[in-house]
């Protein structure tokens, strides 16, 4: 069940209940073929821009289109099931911020598999 929608552009992000937010539409753009959803935590803290970063050129869009090409990128290594790598993101031109996310195969109620990613200290 959708709680709310964000635009980017032409196409929109949509806030679903549990604190997840489905990007699959920007997922597909980079080739990434399976619905994709990230945790609001991780939209909140490597995604959402905020007056400073916006003032020195970063998107939303941007940012969310570099997270799913760097996903797609380790999807292509087909190493597990679960894996983890690291983002970087400048906030500024004097301060960047990585961090350690987990992508992971799940499965919803209808059998349909779905990717969920997150940072990588939050619970499944």
């Amino acid at each position: 069940m959708s709680i709310g929608e964000a635009s980017l552009n032409s196409q929109s992000v949509v806030f679903l209940d549990g604190g997840l937010v489905d990007v699959t539409p920007f997922a597909k753009r980079v080739g990434i073929k399976l619905p994709v959803v990230i945790t609001e935590n991780l939209w909140n803290e490597m995604v959402k821009t905020d007056e400073n970063s916006r003032m020195y050129g970063q998107k939303e869009e941007k940012r969310l289109d570099s997270l799913l090409s760097t996903l797609s990128m380790e999807l292509l290594k087909g190493r597990a099931k679960d894996l983890s790598f690291t983002f970087l993101i400048c906030k500024d031109p004097k301060t960047t911020s990585c961090r350690l996310l987990k992508a992971c195969y799940k499965e919803r109620d209808d059998g349909n598999r779905f990717i969920r990613i997150s940072c990588y200290n939050e619970s499944n």
